[in-house]
């Protein structure tokens, strides 16, 4: 190992704060204006969303029957296997049936299988037919 006058002719050199000129002294630079949060503000929010997914609705063409006979329509619900999500898709059902008085539930299956997406998890899929 070298002595300190070694390490400092190999030292990378640090400029004294004393010795800079004018163009690096920040009283040498020029102010810029700042937006304040008022101006320019057509109201509008500036947040956009680049899903291009549209909520679910429904484009059934055939009417719902509600005499207990045979189901007409099915909708599909899936949600991955943890509790939170299991708790979501019970939500998620029991929303849709409130917005949909006019069905009757004829019959429920659900599996379990892989959803693949980025990763590959378990899940759930749940078919409700009306």
């Amino acid at each position: 190992m070298g002595n300190d006058d070694d390490l400092l002719a190999n030292a990378i050199p640090i400029e004294d704060p004393d010795d800079q000129d004018s163009s690096s002294d920040p009283e040498g630079l020029e102010a810029i204006d700042l937006m304040e949060s008022g101006d320019d503000d057509d109201g509008e929010n500036k947040i956009q969303s680049f899903d291009q997914r549209s909520a679910y609705q429904e484009k059934w063409k055939r009417p719902v029957t509600k005499s207990g006979q045979g189901a007409s329509h099915v909708r599909t619900f899936v949600c991955k296997l943890r509790l939170d999500a299991i708790e979501h898709l019970d939500e998620q059902v029991n929303e849709w049936l409130d917005e949909h008085p006019e069905y009757e539930v004829k019959f429920v299956s659900t599996a379990t299988g892989i959803l693949t997406g980025k990763l590959k998890e378990e899940a759930i899929f749940m078919n409700v037919w009306v």
